[in-house]
């Protein structure tokens, strides 16, 4: 953490500002400069020395690790709503690795500190990604439903969150993009007289190419997530195991790595972003 950051949070300590209240407080009580002068100079002190010692340095790292913990808690309780008990178990597992590390005789080491924070992130991940799973595996169900089985207009959300099947969803990609296929096909050999019927015509068939694309990049990374999130299980057991053979610099290089990987699945999906807003406005 950057010195900057840890003076402007060692001022903004409890016990700090009290004190510095405290030292004003009885200036004007006692109609003296002097408690004033004398927190000013003890604050002085305290801003010199206590930001660059270890125990203030430690103080920031444990206050920083139970908000990471706090968050994946409440990030938890949201997704095990609408995740299967298969995925919360498998969710579960990693967190009992990670709670394990804690107690591991080398915990207090910067380097083991790293790598326990880049798994704390890789958790939080998984857990995003899960949900991510669910809400791309309705999707896919939604438009199945509504261009092969013919029920438009009534979703299946109220059956509950479908379990993320790769076989099922690529099956279902290649149903619904050839019935797409079939639809666009019979606009293209449609030829109107009329140019605004013409024009409607085109713009069916223009609508449909794109909702055939988007089911398909929809489905491929459907897939990805499924095996990014074995991916992250694979990797928590490697570094619960290099921890005990490996040196901390492969540990650490192999778990960026991972990261890295992570980031990349993480960007792809906040480029659909845009897609999933047009997809609930016009209830895809």
């Amino acid at each position: 953490m950057a010195r900057k950051n840890r003076l402007a949070d060692a001022f903004k300590e409890n016990f700090n500002v009290v004190g510095l209240a405290g030292a004003a407080g009885l200036s004007l009580a006692f109609l003296t400069p002097l408690p004033l002068l004398i927190g000013i100079v003890a604050e002085v002190g305290y801003l010199l020395f206590v930001p660059d010692s270890r125990w203030y340095q430690n103080r920031l790292s444990q206050r920083f690790d139970a908000e990471v913990t706090a968050r994946r808690v409440k990030l938890r309780e949201q997704v095990f709503l609408v995740i299967s008990e298969n995925v919360q178990e498998r969710f579960t597992r990693l967190e009992d690795i990670r709670t394990q590390l804690d107690g591991h005789a080398l915990s207090k080491e910067n380097w083991m500190r790293e790598v326990c924070r880049k798994l704390d992130y890789l958790l939080e991940k998984f857990l995003l990604f899960a949900r991510r799973e669910v809400e791309f595996a309705q999707y896919l169900e939604n438009v199945y439903a509504e261009v092969v089985v013919g029920l438009k207009g009534k979703r299946r959300d109220k059956e509950g969150p479908p379990i993320p099947n790769e076989d099922r969803s690529r099956r279902m990609v290649t149903t619904i993009q050839e019935r797409f296929d079939d639809e666009i096909a019979q606009l293209e050999g449609k030829h109107e007289e009329d140019s605004n019927t013409q024009a409607v015509l085109d713009k069916r068939r223009e609508v449909l190419t794109q909702r055939h694309e988007y089911v398909g990049r929809i489905g491929r990374i459907l897939t990805n997530l499924g095996h990014q999130m074995q991916l992250l299980e694979d990797s928590f057991g490697l570094i619960n195991d290099q921890i005990r053979a490996r040196p901390p610099e492969q540990v650490l290089a192999d778990i960026e790595g991972v990261v890295t990987q992570t980031d990349a699945m993480t960007n792809l999906l906040d480029e659909i972003a845009v897609y999933d807003d047009m997809s609930r406005r016009f209830d895809l």
